[in-house]
């Protein structure tokens, strides 16, 4: 009879469907360092997106505001314009109307001293000379009128002379700054040519000394066509810093490679980029 098994003795034995009701410390500290690290990245990164979005707001506000304050500046111009114009044609009607006044008044005068002088009273008399006074009045007040009409006109004048020249101005400073803006296009575009020029002049040099030095036609071809491919992406003219002059001469400097060294050539090579 084989050995009973010991039913008090009960191996400490890890069921692998156990729970794990005491879980020790199992993280690493290098895993605490890359958590700690990661958190303080993630917090760079969200103070430097808040930054980014505060200056961002700031900016459209600062726009907002002038855009307002042009918009006032300019709605108190035109106020002060249409002002200058009802003035003008303010005293333009003062100076009609005071115009009018003083013809009745001579009318009316030159009546007083008829009768006056036809009936010889001295009640016709002294309405005579107060008919007179009156339209020696109203002679002053029309004279005034009209000097005051002109001024306006004038002040109205000079304001369209003023707007005019404000214009002119801008037009200039416009014709300017698209001066300026093209010459700095002219710039670029020489800039951008020039630099076009190194790199073929740098692939160029790059070519002539993997051609001078050793190892086989198929490993200088393999060495070559890698430096071609890489300028090649950065001259083609559909690229933004392309150029097609200089794309076509980076062309013929690599077909000129591949002739020296006896590789084979690519039949058809175009001169000219037709893309």
């Amino acid at each position: 009879m084989t050995q009973a098994p010991n039913l008090d003795f009960v191996p400490n034995v890890e069921m692998p469907n156990a729970p794990n009701l005491v879980r020790p410390n199992t993280v690493r500290p290098n895993t605490v360092r890359q958590l700690r690290a990661r958190a303080e990245f993630h917090a760079r990164m969200a103070n430097r997106e808040a930054k980014i979005k505060a200056e961002e707001k700031a900016r459209e506000t600062a726009i907002r505001n002038a855009v307002k304050k042009a918009a006032a500046k300019k709605a108190e111009e035109k106020a002060r314009e249409k002002a200058i114009k009802n003035a003008a044609k303010k005293a333009e009607e003062n100076a009609r109307q005071e115009a009018v006044n003083r013809s009745k008044a001579e009318a009316t005068a030159a009546k007083a001293a008829a009768r006056a002088k036809r009936e010889e009273s001295n009640r016709n008399i002294a309405a005579a000379k107060k008919a007179a006074e009156n339209a020696k009045k109203a002679a002053e007040k029309a004279k005034k009128a009209a000097e005051n009409a002109e001024k306006a006109k004038k002040a109205a004048e000079n304001a369209e002379k003023a707007k005019k020249a404000k214009k002119a101005a801008e037009n200039a400073e416009k014709a300017k700054k698209a001066k300026k803006a093209a010459e700095n296009a002219e710039k670029a575009k020489k800039a951008k040519k020039l630099a076009a020029n190194a790199i073929v002049k740098n692939v160029d040099n790059k070519l002539k000394v993997i051609k001078n030095g050793p190892g086989s036609k198929e490993n200088k071809n393999k060495l070559g066509t890698k430096v071609y491919r890489k300028a090649s992406l950065k001259l083609h003219p559909q690229r933004p810093d392309g150029n097609n002059e200089s794309f076509v001469k980076l062309g013929k400097a690599f077909h000129n490679f591949q002739s020296e060294i006896g590789t084979k050539v690519t039949a058809g090579f175009n001169e000219t980029w037709t893309g």
